[in-house]
């Protein structure tokens, strides 16, 4: 057992999805031509005035509700000053003093399976950055990204492994992405963005080592890669009597280990000051009222409902809390049959969803109303196993009801009780050998007879019907 545990910070940067950049005019589509939605402000122009976006403003109130943090009234905006290529005005504008939200709470499941909550230091507001193309000894710069509006979610140090982080950073996308809509959700392109802070100390106590950052992770299963890796080798240089040094670090995919990006020889001092150009951000409790009111039912909010009403497994609340398409669809069709959630959910999970695409679940052609009648079907020993599946293949190709299809279609009548008993005492007598083996203790070969009859029945034949008659055959062959 490790003499070390792991404190872990997430800094997410998420890109809002709005019609303009943060602080002026601009389109906000940076994939156009290079540098053509640009304008004085987002280049850093002199004397050119921002002007903030109403809409920014709306989806980080909304955000900030959704993450339970509390709403400042006053915000205020700053700039972080430093020099970069891809920065002209030489500063950012961003929130320092006064954030627009602050003391949020996200819940994880630890590794022990208890639910713990994960505290928000801050939700703020500010600018992204131009983008760099690095060519040789060039660098290019695209003014098309420069004033986007990001919000930035920073967390306390409550995490405490790669997987936790790798939750924590799915449950901001699901939010942003998903549930609220506020972010493309382009991970590639850097719609979401997150850099950890990782460092370890002795289990138990309050003592820090020195951190190390790992800077713009923007995959869960990287996140939680390179967080292992990197409390592995901190743990790995203070065993062996070393000191981890304060540095910025990046993942290397290909060698699955992070490396060296700069190195941090004291704290950054910004000279961070209000921005002179934007006044205190004021607003009601009447406008965020509002805006919680039109808040969506949320993904822990989802599956709390979902396990009481419908008794779902895991597994299931995991599909329908990240896929909401797919649980709205789960809900229409659990409507029309409530007693058979559970079935509902299974066939969708297992059946539907291995011929349609849950990230594009809206298009889906087959009712929600014909997968709980088949649900009802099935649960009614109406169509057996093998029918089932059948059925469902013939109610996707015409899109008739199943119950019409197995009012008219003989593959799907069930057998008589007497048909089936005369299978199974032909399966049983068929196969001699196997019956005296059967006899002879080996009780595997159960499913062999079973298989056979509902060979035989061509699936007609009820599967619990076969087993118990074939018990009770082999049992009068033992007397």
């Amino acid at each position: 057992m490790t003499r070390y545990e792991a404190v872990i910070g997430l800094e997410i940067h998420i890109q809002i999805k709005t019609a303009g950049k943060a602080f002026c005019r601009c389109a906000s589509d940076y994939n156009a031509a290079p540098n053509s939605n640009i304008c004085p402000v987002c280049t850093g122009a002199p004397g050119a005035l921002p002007v903030l976006n109403d809409e920014f403003v709306k989806r980080a109130v909304a955000f900030c509700l959704a993450l339970g943090a509390r709403v400042n009234l006053t915000s205020t905006f700053d700039r972080k000053n430093y020099f970069y290529p891809d920065m002209p005005k030489n500063y950012q504008i961003t929130q320092f003093f006064t954030p627009i939200g602050a003391e949020g709470r996200l819940a994880v499941t630890g590794a022990d399976g208890a639910e713990r909550d994960i505290r928000i230091e801050r939700i703020h507001m500010e600018e992204d950055t131009a983008k760099s193309a690095h060519m040789g000894e060039r660098t290019l710069l695209n003014f098309n990204r420069a004033g986007l509006p990001l919000i930035e979610v920073v967390s306390h140090p409550d995490l405490k492994s790669g997987e936790e982080a790798a939750q924590y950073f799915k449950k901001i996308y699901d939010i942003a992405v998903k549930y609220l809509d506020i972010c493309r959700g382009n991970m590639e392109e850097g719609n979401l963005r997150c850099d950890a802070n990782v460092s370890i100390r002795p289990v138990g106590s309050a003592e820090l080592f020195t951190k190390a950052e790992v800077k713009n992770v923007n995959s869960f299963a990287f996140i939680a890669k390179a967080i292992d890796y990197e409390i592995e080798r901190q743990i790995g240089i203070v065993s062996s009597g070393g000191a981890v040094e304060s540095e910025t670090r990046l993942w290397n995919a290909k060698l699955k280990r992070t490396e060296t990006m700069r190195k941090k020889s004291g704290r950054n001092d910004y000279r961070y000051f209000n921005e002179p150009d934007l006044g205190p951000l004021h607003i009601t409790t009447e406008f965020v009222e509002k805006i919680g009111a039109s808040l969506p039912e949320l993904p822990d909010a989802k599956r709390r409902r979902l396990k009481e009403r419908f008794g779902l497994n895991n597994e299931l609340l995991d599909l329908f809390v990240g896929y909401p398409a797919v649980c709205a669809y789960f809900e229409r069709a659990a409507e029309s049959y409530p007693a058979g959630g559970r079935t509902v959910a299974s066939w969708i999970a297992g059946e539907l969803l291995r011929v349609e695409d849950k990230e594009n679940f809206g298009k889906v052609a087959t009712p929600p109303e014909h997968i709980a009648a088949l649900a009802a079907l099935i649960d009614g020993k109406k169509v057996t196993g093998p029918q089932a599946k059948e059925l469902f293949g013939v109610m996707r190709e015409t899109g008739k009801d199943p119950g019409e299809i197995t009012g008219s279609d003989p593959r799907f009548q069930q057998m008589a009780g007497g048909e089936t008993a005369a299978i199974v005492a032909a399966v049983v007598r068929d196969n001699p050998d196997a019956v005296a083996k059967y006899l002879g203790g080996k009780d595997n070969l159960l499913g062999f007879f079973v298989g056979q009859a509902m060979k035989r029945s061509q699936g007609k034949a009820d599967p619990a019907e076969v087993t118990a008659l074939i018990k009770k055959e082999l049992t009068n062959r033992q007397k």
